[in-house]
């Protein structure tokens, strides 16, 4: 049930934090005369968020192992917490890093928000784009 609720917290928490940071890219990006600077600010900035946004799970998972609820089997220092959370955000699946029942569902979840969330930052780079590209030819 903990890993539950931790799983639509973080959701939640992740999916506003991503939507701030779009705001933000949008902002600059439209202050900068120059397309190529905006799309440059645009990458750049939903970047950090995503990394931002694998840390924050990164440090669940190390919360839950140190208070007991589910550690991630073959964790051995505190970077391979970010390695499990950047593997499961991206949906690599490495394997070499498994969750620990007691967090199976945060980790599931994160799957789906992190795809989620670099769909999102796909579209909005194309969007990004698009104006800017040639018309296809004739």
């Amino acid at each position: 049930m903990v890993d539950l609720v931790l799983a639509m917290v973080m959701a939640l928490i992740c999916i506003l934090l991503h939507f701030e940071a779009l705001v933000l890219v949008r902002r600059l990006a439209r202050s900068l005369t120059s397309p190529r600077l905006a799309l440059l600010a645009t990458w750049t900035g939903l970047l950090c968020a995503h990394v931002v946004e694998i840390w924050l799970y990164g440090v669940v998972y190390w919360g839950c192992a140190r208070l007991g609820i589910g550690g991630i089997e073959g964790a051995a220092t505190t970077l391979d917490y970010g390695y499990f959370s950047a593997v499961v955000y991206t949906t690599l699946g490495f394997g070499d890093l498994v969750p620990a029942p007691g967090i199976q569902i945060l980790a599931a979840s994160e799957a789906l928000v992190g795809l989620c969330l670099i769909a999102w930052s796909a579209t909005i780079t194309f969007n990004r784009i698009l104006p800017h590209s040639e018309p296809p030819p004739t």
